[in-house]
């Protein structure tokens, strides 16, 4: 009975945090359009830029990560209740696209901090 009732109510959690991690990714990658186009709209009236296209990058990556952890906390949850080679699979892609990104995402900070 509490099995069933974890599985029912799995159903609802894991789409409901796949809809936030698109979501973040969603907003991160709007935001990183809005600061690219006012930079391009200063450029264009001859201003020196406010924002660094490191720094765009830096903003758009922050929020992908962020996406992507609520990627990978649906998928952990999907599969601790119907764990199959698909699911592992899938997650550990996640884990390593995750990893790398945050990875590089660190030294673009520390590159930009040392500045």
């Amino acid at each position: 009975m509490l099995h069933e009732m974890l599985v029912e109510a799995i159903d609802y959690i894991v789409p409901l945090t796949e809809l936030l991690g698109a979501a973040v990714v969603t907003w991160g990658s709007l935001h990183g359009l809005l600061l690219l186009l006012q930079r391009g709209w200063g450029l264009l009236n001859k201003q020196v830029p406010q924002t660094s296209l490191r720094d765009i990058r830096i903003a758009i990556g922050e929020k992908m990560a962020l996406g992507l952890d609520f990627f990978l906390a649906g998928d952990i949850i999907g599969t601790i209740v119907v764990p199959s080679k698909d699911t592992l699979l899938i997650l550990g892609g996640i884990v390593v696209i995750r990893t790398v990104m945050a990875y590089f995402l660190a030294k673009e900070i520390e590159k930009k901090a040392a500045e």
